[in-house]
């Protein structure tokens, strides 16, 4: 009809939790989104349990969804000498990377997320006639090209060929362990309270309840999720590294990827390093996997008509328990800024930018601070 604003399209690179948060966001704001997914099947977690912060739930809210999730009272510290902390009242909320992204998924239109469709060349003024490249489908025609693709983030190496990733010095193995698979005590000892364990060598380990299978959060159904920071050189994370296929990952090991003598070796140095309850809870965990903590981030994040959101902008150490919360956030303030703009993208841009700049190197800092006051490697 004449007189009537012409509505928006964008394109969203990626279709994992900044890229689904992103299309959640902006067609509650009336905004005309496609997100594409490079993965033809269903999307895995490489992490598994996440800290509940206000953005997430901000971004959930409006659409009837419900988001899984386990609660504890409190947070208690133990020692490596074997020592056990009072309770600490301080109640928490947390869910999975898989329950947030269920939950967003049954929040968006299933029309408008695609799956196995890569996105394939950038989006800038110059180029607007031409749109995005859906790998197999041909050039979809957009106003704006969100890259939500992840730490690896091929839109960001495009942009900024010349960034790499500071490495922090240490990883992060990580773990779950189904509550059914646990004995009484270890269930007793972990159950309603966020749990820290000093390391003898420097770093801790952390764990708490989890939405379990079919994302349960009933007593006996959950799984708890635990996370071992570990000082390594780098040529010990490269050894790290190789799967037991022999091939040599980047940045992380899935499920299943690290060889045997890696997780042999884990087990042994937890019963010397951590709380022996921790330590039995490491040697419980079926398929331990690996992150190496990193700090990167971007000189902009608005390129022409491309914006980088969630890990392709700022990829921040999870100490800050932000990762998720940074994503959502990104989602929202996009989506407040090109309904305040109107048909102004460039002004929505600007104040996107601008406030995700100063929020991104924000939490840079806050988790470079976190990392040497708690991981002490």
């Amino acid at each position: 009809m004449v007189g009537e604003p012409a509505v928006i399209r964008v394109a969203v690179a990626g279709g994992s939790v900044a890229g689904l948060g992103a299309g959640v966001a902006l067609h509650r704001a009336g905004v005309d989104v496609h997100v594409f997914e490079r993965d033809a099947g269903p999307l895995r977690s490489t992490g598994a349990g996440l800290v509940v912060q206000p953005e997430l739930l901000a971004l959930l809210q409006g659409d009837g969804a419900v988001l899984p999730m386990t609660h504890c009272s409190g947070r208690r510290y133990l020692g490596f000498d074997g020592a056990v902390g009072a309770l600490q009242r301080m109640p928490q909320q947390f869910t999975s990377w898989d329950a947030v992204h269920g939950t967003l998924l049954s929040s968006f239109p299933g029309n408008r997320y695609h799956r196995g469709a890569p996105v394939d060349g950038l989006l800038d003024p110059a180029r607007l006639d031409r749109g995005v490249t859906i790998e197999g489908s041909g050039p979809f025609h957009a106003d704006l090209l969100i890259a939500a693709d992840g730490a690896q983030s091929p839109t960001r190496r495009e942009l900024f060929p010349e960034l790499e990733a500071d490495y922090a010095g240490y990883v992060a193995w990580r773990g779950t362990v189904l509550e059914r698979d646990m004995s009484p005590d270890l269930v007793a000892a972990f159950d309603d309270v966020f749990t820290f364990s000093e390391s003898r060598s420097g770093g801790h380990a952390l764990a708490y309840f989890i939405p379990g299978d079919e994302m349960s959060t009933q007593a006996g159904q959950r799984r708890l999720n635990w996370v071992w920071y570990v000082g390594a050189t780098v040529k010990e994370r490269d050894e790290l590294l190789v799967t037991r296929d022999g091939n040599q990952r980047r940045s992380s090991l899935r499920r299943g990827m690290a060889r045997d003598d890696a997780v042999a070796e884990l087990r042994r140095s937890a019963f010397q390093e951590l709380h022996p309850l921790f330590a039995r809870l490491v040697a419980a965990a079926p398929d331990p996997f690996l992150q190496t903590i990193v700090d990167l981030g971007v000189p902009r994040t608005v390129v022409g008509r491309t914006v980088l959101i969630g890990d392709a902008a700022f990829v921040v150490r999870p100490h800050t328990a932000g990762g998720a919360a940074k994503a959502a956030r990104d989602a929202l303030t996009i989506a407040e800024a090109l309904r305040n703009a109107g048909a102004d993208i460039d002004r929505a841009l600007e104040s996107f930018e601008r406030q995700q700049m100063a929020y991104g190197r924000e939490l840079l800092r806050y988790g470079i601070q976190l990392g040497r006051q708690w991981a002490r490697l």
